[in-house]
């Protein structure tokens, strides 16, 4: 199977975080998803993983059946976070002022007592999510074949 046909349902999926961010906006909550391919996440980069996953992380994902599908799953859900406090009041001013490129390690993806994934903030990222008034956020991550993906919601004070 070619790139391009793999990336059909990609479109479908952000579409559908689309239409469920408009009626969560509403509600008191922000939601975002992200989806990649597993293998643009470039494990073999060091410099890539020490800059956007915490060293707790990156011994968790190292330490999984299946490594790749790990971190491009915590990869995920980090955007989705920032998609979710983003969406959560659509009115206010952008919080996220790094730009683009910047680093993910403070947003860490752990595992609660029950299992799921858990988020914690650090820094600037608990700053940002504290401006925008975000007070819990939740996320929810799968990878099957050669896709990755994650949902986040956040919820207002």
């Amino acid at each position: 199977m070619d790139r391009a046909s793999l990336l059909g349902p990609r479109g479908a999926l952000e579409q559908l975080a689309v239409e469920q961010a408009r009626e969560l906006a509403g509600a008191g909550a922000g939601i975002g998803v992200d989806i990649e391919l597993i293998a643009d996440i470039n494990i073999e980069n060091e410099t890539f993983l020490e800059r956007n996953f915490t060293a707790g992380e990156r011994a968790y994902c190292w330490g999984r059946p299946n490594p790749h599908a790990s971190f491009a799953g915590r990869w995920c859900a980090k955007e989705a976070v920032v998609k979710a406090v983003s969406s959560l009041h659509l009115g206010r001013p952008k919080v996220w002022t790094k730009g683009d490129a910047a680093p993910l390690d403070e947003i860490e993806i752990t595992v609660a007592p029950s299992g799921a994934p858990a988020v914690v903030l650090h820094g600037d990222a608990k700053a940002a999510c504290a401006a925008a008034g975000a007070e819990h956020i939740r996320v929810s991550i799968s990878h099957i074949d050669a896709f990755a993906i994650a949902t986040a919601i956040a919820t207002a004070h």
